[in-house]
């Protein structure tokens, strides 16, 4: 059973409470442009980034670095509850640099898993977030969610001591060595997505049965193996095509796609747009943000 008991958004920051009852694995988020903060309030969860997957329990909290995002990955289990801070790079992080945080030097630094149960000004400030959001005033709600959070950022630096030490190399069950496994392949994936031809080439290298393979990682991952190496070549792609250095024809080679041809299909399987019109509604973007631009400093040189 899934159970919300609160969603709200701040610009910026977005911030949720959830109780799952039942087997979950959270599915990875590509596309992302916000830090995220969870705080497992009961139940445990396993934290898979890159190599190493990290026991989580009530009273531990997660550190996600949205550039580690795509290696990421929640695997349920067990009934859990826990609240989900999400932090855009915008308005919200733009606050926090005004307050002297750095929110990418911190989620570099200090990503992954804390115990905080010793630690109880973490609790209390997770408490007061939720007072304010079911009892507070409207008018005060915004301004009193956001301060409380960025007095946790503001204490991040302080719970090394608390920090989990992940997994790896300790003897673990048939179940978490399953996930690990899987978790080991995504990652060989993400550094080599335009290197690998096949799914059998996976399974040699990895000494596992080629269905085996498939079955554990759809179960573990939430995508196929051909999903997850397109969803690298097409994130990839996007950032290729953000550069502007490269033909279209060139970055689908760059990416291992067959064809140019292919690289559109999965592309707009995914995006909705082919990657020609990705770059045209890019250079649009840009264009109308310049003009806006010069529309300010108009004004302002009117004011004057």
């Amino acid at each position: 059973m899934f159970k919300s008991k609160y969603r709200k958004e701040y610009g910026g920051l977005g911030i949720g409470r959830v109780e799952r009852d039942e087997n979950f694995t959270a599915p990875l988020k590509f596309y992302k442009n916000e830090y995220e903060i969870q705080y497992l309030i009961s139940g445990r969860r396993l934290y898979f980034v890159n190599h190493e997957c990290f026991s989580m329990e009530g009273g531990c909290l997660a550190l996600v670095d949205k550039k580690r995002i795509p290696k990421t990955c929640i695997i349920g289990g067990q009934a859990h509850d826990r609240v989900l801070l999400e932090m855009k790079e915008d308005e919200f992080i733009q606050i926090g640099r005004l307050m002297g945080i750095d929110f990418t030097g911190l989620f570099d630094q200090y990503y992954g898993v804390y115990d905080v149960k010793k630690s109880p000004q973490i609790a209390r400030i997770f408490s007061r977030i939720e007072e304010e959001i079911l009892h507070g005033k409207p008018e005060l709600q915004e301004l009193r969610v956001k301060t409380e959070v960025l007095k946790l950022l503001s204490l991040i630096p302080s719970l090394e001591h608390c920090r989990v030490v992940s997994n790896k190399g300790k003897v673990v069950d048939s179940c978490l060595s399953k996930q690990l496994r899987a978790h080991e392949v995504a990652d060989y994936i993400a550094g080599h997505y335009a290197e690998i031809q096949s799914i059998d080439e996976l399974a040699e290298r990895f000494f596992i049965n080629k269905s085996y393979l498939c079955r554990i990682f759809k179960e573990v991952i939430n995508y196929t193996i051909s999903e997850y190496i397109n969803l690298h070549r097409i994130a990839a792609g996007r950032q290729l095509i953000m550069e502007g250095k490269y033909s279209m024809a060139e970055i689908a080679q760059m990416l291992g796609c067959s064809s140019l041809t292919y690289f559109d299909r999965i592309f707009k399987n995914e995006m909705e747009v082919t990657p020609r019109e990705y770059k045209r509604l890019l250079e649009e973007r840009q264009k109308t943000q310049k003009n806006r631009k010069r529309e300010r400093k108009a004004v302002e040189q009117d004011v004057q």
